[in-house]
């Protein structure tokens, strides 16, 4: 295969991280006006129909999703791949949606506010929806399946809140919009799909598949269990208007995954293809290399938010959401740990070391299970930050032991550039901050003083990024 080629990377990551900032900034005001919109307690419950959403879509997409993308570029027929992909997916769709039927009194009595008897619908198009972006990534058009993504959330946030404001009932408006952005992303995903299905898929093949997406079902839960098992829990021991509140924590949190996902869809199918030619020294080298920019802004998000305070979350959703500033700091230093396991997950997937994922994977997720419900009761939401801090540690660990003969272990001092921009990064603020008063305008320049100051600071002091940034500016022109 051709080596890996800096130039071509960065660009796709950065088309991606361009999308996933769109994206972002959709879901950002999107749930703004929806805490300004609905009640607390409604908009909880609308938080739990996405987690139980999450939950049985991740049973029917998961498996089969992670490895067509991984399948697309090791196969010689990749036509007849999807095929029985498509046929088992169809499959497992099958079971699901009369299982969702028949639970429906128990879904629907759990979630409230009238949002449980959406997910009968909801489910096969997400798990299809899921299905098709995987293959777009499978033929390394991650771009696309960004662009997608981005405007799935611009639907999704601005159909329900346009819907709320024309006086629909709130369940209808908010699962509504959440409906047309999953039918958005799966029309968009068959639509720029390349490769045709081809032949009939035999018994064997589909046991074959089965076999391997369970285990990379498994192999997923370390990451589902800290995602939504924590919002389920929440609901289960605590009131929706909790739920509400670790919601908005978790998803201002996820603004570090701007560069998280980009990295990992971009590499993943490339970490495949040349694990396959046993291009070993380029997988360790970029996997390295993903490690030590990912590590930059997670450390800069937890020292920007330090420095913020309380009002980064009042400012943006009203002071009946103070409480969640406390689970949102240790979710922020939960995302580093996170998103180092996302990329020693995905050499593990390259490698085919698909069980040694599933033990680390479904090990965490058992501990977090467990922390929440031993946190939860005593403190609350902030309870379950911890336990999933603690899980993403512990995966990371795992993981990176698993890989350990292909990438190294992160030094300390590969943290110190970080670390240096972060500490100038966070005075610096803290002293404006302070001065100025606790509105959206004085908040958004803190965040981009913030943010130029720390790449400035850290390209200066890293000799590793100072070359990276000026191959990069050389090569193109």
């Amino acid at each position: 295969m051709s080596r890996f080629s800096d130039r071509s990377i960065a660009k796709q990551i950065l088309g991606n991280g361009g999308f996933g900032a769109v994206g972002q900034v959709a879901s950002f005001v999107g749930v703004i006006a929806y805490t300004q919109l609905v009640p607390q307690a409604v908009l909880g419950s609308y938080f739990l129909l996405v987690a139980v959403l999450r939950i049985t879509s991740f049973v029917g997409a998961t498996g089969v999703s992670t490895d067509i993308t991984r399948r697309l570029n090791q196969s010689t027929t990749p036509g007849r791949a999807l095929t029985t992909a498509t046929v088992f997916a169809l499959a497992v769709t099958g079971v699901l949606v009369p299982v969702t039927v028949l639970a429906d009194p128990l879904v629907t009595g759990y979630v409230d506010n009238g949002f449980g008897r959406w997910l009968v619908v909801l489910l096969p198009v997400t798990v299809f929806a899921l299905f098709a972006r995987a293959v777009l990534q499978g033929e390394q058009k991650n771009t696309r399946a960004a662009g997608l993504v981005a405007a799935q959330r611009v639907t999704t946030y601005g159909i329900g809140s346009g819907a709320v404001l024309a006086g629909f009932e709130t369940s209808i408006a908010l699962a509504g919009g959440l409906l047309c952005g999953r039918l958005l992303v799966l029309g968009g995903g068959v639509a720029m799909i390349d490769v045709s299905p081809t032949g009939r898929p035999t018994i064997g093949e589909l046991r074959a598949l089965a076999s391997r997406a369970a285990t990379l079902t498994a192999a997923s839960l370390g990451h589902l269990g800290q995602e939504w098992t924590d919002t389920l829990l929440i609901g289960a021991f605590l009131t929706p208007d909790a739920v509400a509140l670790y919601e908005i924590a978790w998803r201002l949190s996820a603004v570090g995954l701007l560069v998280t996902n980009p990295v990992v869809s971009v590499l993943y199918p490339r970490f495949a293809e040349a694990a396959g030619a046993e291009n070993h020294g380029e997988i360790g080298a970029y996997a390295k290399k993903a490690v030590f920019y990912l590590s930059a802004p997670m450390i800069a998000l937890f020292a920007g938010a330090v420095a913020l305070g309380p009002e980064l979350v009042t400012v943006l959703y009203g002071v009946d959401y103070a409480g969640a500033f406390v689970p949102l700091l240790v979710l922020l230093a939960g995302r580093l740990p996170y998103s180092v396991a996302r990329i020693t997950t995905v050499v593990s997937y390259s490698y085919d070391r698909d069980r040694g994922v599933t033990t680390a994977s479904v090990g965490a997720g058992l501990f977090n299970g467990l922390v929440n419900a031993l946190l939860i009761p005593l403190v609350g939401i902030v309870g379950a930050a911890v336990g999933s801090l603690l899980s993403f540690t512990l995966l990371a660990l795992l993981l990176f032991r698993l890989v350990a003969d292909r990438v190294p272990y992160p030094s300390v001092t590969q943290f110190a550039p970080s670390v240096v921009a972060a500490g100038v990064m966070l005075i610096a603020v803290r002293v404006v901050a302070v001065r100025l008063p606790a509105t959206l305008p004085s908040l958004l320049g803190s965040v981009a003083l913030g943010g130029a100051l720390f790449v400035a600071v850290f390209v200066l002091v890293s000799p590793r990024a100072k070359s990276d940034v000026r191959s990069l500016v050389d090569g193109g022109r």
